[in-house]
């Protein structure tokens, strides 16, 4: 066990944690927990970096906290939601919250099987995305809306998406993530809005005292990322995907630290496929 290791626990701890909260009656405590699992999650990959610390077993670890967390600890948190906070009956409450859990554990059979890893990018919907969206959604002023008619749409509404959601764990759409890549013109200051106005909207929230203000501004973000990410995935990258795919031939992506390569609009999946170089 590394430093690193101990580290990515914490995510591991940060889910149990959430479910000892719901068995205490703290719906509110449960959320805060995955949410600080997250932050473990996180910082697990630059403590690596700084410490040299890079192995197998680190990666193993990373991706079990990672499936237990936010497929399974989170499942039980949104079954909760439904059932107690909008009331819902026991076994449709839990149809929906088995969603996540079923594909999510499907997506982990699926990646020990046959892991597929592509620099810059998830393929498919990643579980820690759809559990954070799906928490914020519960916790979202739209989800708890009192006024007849929406106090019936709303959670129907977010009961659809999670669901929808789930599925996409198990496509092979490409998500754009941090690793390796070079943030350019909208990702880079998306990047900073969720990294920088998060904890302002948390503050700004608590001062307030309106708890939902946070969920609502992560809703906006996540809706923002599912929805409008694959407007930066340059046509060359998603040629590229796919060969990876269907051969396992892996070249980088244009958007690689690496690469020399730039947009020249700030919708790259609207620009012509060109000769790219790299």
């Amino acid at each position: 066990m590394k430093l690193k290791d101990y580290v990515t626990l914490g995510n591991l701890l940060g889910g149990f944690a959430a479910v000892v909260a719901l068995f205490l009656g703290s719906f509110d405590w449960a959320c805060l927990l995955i949410y600080i699992a997250y932050v473990f999650d996180v910082l697990d990959g630059p403590v690596a970096r700084l410490t040299g610390q890079y192995d197998t077993f680190g990666s193993v670890l990373d991706e079990v906290c990672d499936y237990i967390t936010n497929s399974v600890m989170a499942s039980f948190v949104l079954f909760w939601a439904f059932w107690k906070n909008v009331q819902y009956p026991l076994p449709l409450a839990a149809i929906i919250a088995a969603f996540p859990l079923t594909l999510g554990t499907l997506r982990q059979a699926r990646s020990m099987d046959r892991p597929l890893s592509y620099p810059c990018y998830w393929l498919g919907l990643p579980r820690p995305v759809l559990a954070l969206f799906a928490l914020s959604l519960v916790n979202s002023s739209w989800f708890n809306a009192k006024a007849a008619p929406w106090n019936v749409v709303a959670p129907a509404s977010v009961a659809l998406l999670i669901v929808v959601g789930s599925f996409f764990h198990l496509s092979r759409i490409p998500f754009p993530n941090h690793q390796k890549r070079r943030f350019m013109g909208p990702m880079r200051f998306g990047k900073w809005v969720f990294l920088g106005g998060s904890p302002v909207m948390f503050v700004v929230s608590a001062a307030l005292g309106n708890g939902r203000l946070v969920y609502d501004y992560l809703v906006f973000l996540f809706v923002s990322y599912v929805f409008f990410s694959w407007t930066q995935i340059p046509k060359e990258d998603l040629r590229r995907i796919r060969a990876y795919i269907a051969t396992g031939t892996l070249q980088n992506p244009l958007v690689h630290r690496e690469s020399n390569w730039r947009p020249k609009t700030r919708v790259p999946a609207l620009e012509p496929t060109t000769d790219a170089t790299e």
